[in-house]
């Protein structure tokens, strides 16, 4: 018999939005305080910052990343201090407007609460003893809008299914081919807190790091963004976290899912480097990705490995099948466990290749010299070119009108 599998407690699927939100919730008792964050914590796409009208000042939320929702606790004078809110402009903003919807919770039976809610512009009045499912629809809603109107990039994490398995020399490479095609568009995140890797593969020094951009995400635009990025001579920009610095990063990493949505904003294309393997903490990546790499080997445990956490990718953290992709690295035809095995044990999943080419690979990351530019004409970076095109947009043939007659 096969595994049990732990379904999630919310329905039949999990919940997960097309990208990350940040709310921000005014609250004025304790007790909304306490339900409405005990429901928001259940949709890892989303970070809110809990704010409380007593004593509010402000001033004080320029330091916090700009919201796509706020959520309003009818209360003392809450109309009020909302109408204070709209009206005040923080002397360090630019020309750039930045627009949020706003929700009022309270009593569905206060119909004054509700005449007030409309006339400040808020754009629903919800039960304040509403749970997450009822909120879901609205913030999928919200979800699509934005990436559609902010058009963010393309997100592709290639993950281990053990350790070692190859993940973060195979993104690496496949980010080169791709940033070659596209100079200055694609960025390589290299999310292992204490033992990061891109730096010696790139044979490139990088001053700042992850944690210096989390620190700074409500500050962050274009130009502050490109002077925390390394750029190699290739036309891939990178940034990880600095290895010297553990403790921050992992204070950090909590609030990743709020530099998501900033990077791929300005980046087309934002591959990530999950070299660590499928770890919760990262739900703020993993839930939003366009496509998964689950990078695996010939062998029993990381073949079981990887049909686990496909389970986990659907069932948690709502990734679909079609999302998600595997790679056998190092794969020799002669071994005992077939490429036909391994397909009829992850099903419909499309299955890659890149070939046993461990001495070419050894030398590449020893000398700081990826194998996809140093050795184009090897099997391994054929391969890695291969996968590489299939993350490229068609490019749609020109055809002439007499051809055009019978499309």
């Amino acid at each position: 018999m096969g595994e049990a599998v732990k379904l999630t407690p919310n329905g039949d699927s999990p919940i997960r939005l097309k990208t990350n939100l940040t709310i921000w919730v005014f609250y004025s008792s304790d007790a909304f305080h306490l339900h409405i964050s005990h429901e928001l914590s259940k949709c890892q796409s989303v970070t809110f910052e809990m704010i409380s009208f007593h004593g509010l000042v402000v001033a004080n939320l320029a330091h916090f990343s700009p919201p796509d929702l706020i959520f309003v606790e009818t209360g003392p004078n809450w109309a009020q201090k909302i109408v204070e809110l709209q009206q005040y402009e923080s002397p360090e903003s630019n020309d750039t407007a930045h627009e949020a919807s706003l929700i009022v919770f309270g009593n569905e039976n206060d119909n004054g609460a509700l005449k007030i809610a409309l006339r400040i512009g808020a754009v629903d009045f919800i039960s304040d003893k509403a749970v997450i499912d009822e909120l879901i629809p609205m913030l999928r809603n919200l979800a699509e809008e934005k990436v559609a109107s902010r058009n963010l990039g393309e997100m592709i994490v290639f993950m281990n299914t053990k350790g070692g398995a190859g993940a973060s020399l195979i993104a690496l490479n496949t980010a080169i081919k791709i940033a070659k095609d596209r100079p200055d568009e694609v960025l390589l995140v290299d999310l292992d807190m204490q033992f990061g890797v891109i730096e010696d593969y790139l044979n490139v020094h990088c001053t700042y790091g992850l944690a210096d951009a989390i620190a700074n995400v409500a500050d962050l635009d274009e130009v502050s963004l490109g002077s925390l990025v390394t750029k190699h001579e290739s036309g891939l920009h990178l940034i990880g976290f600095k290895r010297e610095n553990s403790h921050e990063n992992f204070e950090k990493i909590a609030h990743i899912s709020k530099l998501i949505p900033v990077l791929r904003e300005r980046y087309p294309v934002v591959i990530i480097d999950l070299s660590r393997g499928l770890d919760r903490q990262f739900g703020g990546v993993i839930s939003p990705a366009t496509n998964i790499f689950l990078i695996t080997q010939q062998n029993l445990v990381a073949v079981k490995n990887t049909t686990q956490i496909l389970k986990v990718l659907t069932f948690e953290f709502g990734i679909t099948k079609d999302q998600v992709e595997v790679v056998v690295n190092r794969y020799e035809k002669r071994q005992s466990i077939k490429l036909k095995d391994i397909q009829d044990t992850v099903g419909s999943i499309k299955v890659y290749t890149i070939p046993n080419e461990f001495k070419i690979a050894l030398e590449s990351a020893n000398l700081g010299r990826p194998y996809i530019e140093a050795k184009k004409n090897s099997s391994i970076s054929k391969s890695i070119s291969k996968l590489a095109d299939s993350l490229q947009p068609e490019v749609e043939e020109e055809k002439g009108w007499f051809k055009r007659l019978f499309s």
